[in-house]
């Protein structure tokens, strides 16, 4: 790959830095007296262009919605190969699908769960549900639709069905890896489904599911093979942990313990999971040549969005500052 045709994008992507939010803004956020005082303060940010005078605090969902539209509009205009961003939208798409299937099955209107982000447009995928074919997704995403589909015919529910989804979703994610040669990419791909699996293993150990249903939902690709983390919380938890202590994850993994065998709860395994996967990013963040400032922008736009959506709901909730605190996830700026 010739990583001289990212320099005119990572020359933006250093400008585009300058406003992502640092930890003394989320800091001035959290000491906000409510979520008014949180949302006027976006209203000096590149999110003021999103809000309207008459619009009220609970209407934040559009704004963090639009400036993560905008930000995805303009990197597929920017970018030299689309493969990078495809990796962050793609899950947009199948999201998307999930909803739209929903909505077919159910015979109801869900417009407004859509998300207007996706390597696809919303006609493209409304098409392919309806239809049930296309020729301009990937072979992947429409062998998917139609397994989707076989299944609710077969069974007449769409309760399992986000299964059907993820596979499909975590084998077209790999698929791009393979097609784009960097390392980057495809070591980032292999983070996130290891992540995904760890997760999906404890969540499924915490709920007491079966070794078929783990099997059935645990995705292919990651480094460390599907069938030793099925293997290990088979035989116990101890076991489980025991065999993450030799990965890069075993911190991931004992933060979260005490939790996950008390409460049986992962919200301390979710936010260390987001602070890990922008501690790999930004790792690369000093890197002048290739995709590498592209993917560490967009995951930093990703998690701000995330850190708003948790510090407005807080305000609006009356969440304590302390635990509002631990709730927010590490910058990138």
């Amino acid at each position: 790959m010739n990583d001289i045709k990212y320099n005119t994008l990572n020359t933006r992507i250093r400008t585009y830095e300058s406003q992502l939010f640092d930890r003394s803004r989320y800091e001035r956020m959290l000491s906000a007296a409510s979520a008014e005082e949180i949302y006027s303060m976006l209203q000096e940010t590149v999110y003021g262009d999103f809000i309207n005078e008459d619009d009220r605090v609970h209407d934040f969902e559009h704004v963090l919605m639009a400036e993560l539209k905008r930000v995805y509009d303009t990197m597929y205009q920017l970018t030299p190969e689309k493969a990078i961003v495809d990796f962050f939208a793609l899950k947009y798409d199948y999201q998307n699908l999930k909803v739209l299937v929903k909505a077919a099955y159910m015979q109801e209107d869900f417009s407004e769960y859509l998300v207007p982000i996706g390597t696809q447009p919303l006609s493209v995928l409304k098409d392919l549900v309806k239809t049930r074919k296309s020729n301009l997704v990937a072979k992947e995403m429409v062998d998917c639709v139609e397994e989707v589909f076989s299944y609710i015919e077969n069974y007449h529910e769409v309760q399992s069905i986000d299964i059907i989804f993820d596979n499909h979703y975590w084998e077209q994610l790999w698929t791009i890896g393979k097609e784009y040669d960097d390392d980057l990419l495809q070591s980032l791909i292999r983070r996130q489904i290891d992540i995904f699996n760890i997760s999906t293993t404890l969540r499924s150990y915490a709920m007491k599911r079966k070794r078929g249903f783990i099997s059935a939902v645990l995705a292919d690709h990651g480094n460390l093979p599907a069938k030793e983390l099925l293997a290990e919380i088979t035989t116990s938890l101890e076991a489980f942990v025991a065999y993450l202590q030799g990965t890069p994850y075993k911190e991931l993994i004992n933060h979260s313990y005490e939790e996950l065998v008390e409460k049986k709860t992962l919200n301390t395994f979710d936010i260390r999971k987001d602070n890990f996967l922008m501690a790999k990013l930004k790792e690369h963040k000093i890197v002048p040549f290739g995709p590498s400032a592209l993917a560490g922008y967009l995951y930093a736009k990703e998690i701000e969005s995330k850190n708003l959506r948790i510090l407005l709901i807080g305000k609006i909730n009356k969440v304590p500052e302390e635990i509002l605190r631990s709730r927010v996830r590490d910058s990138y700026a």
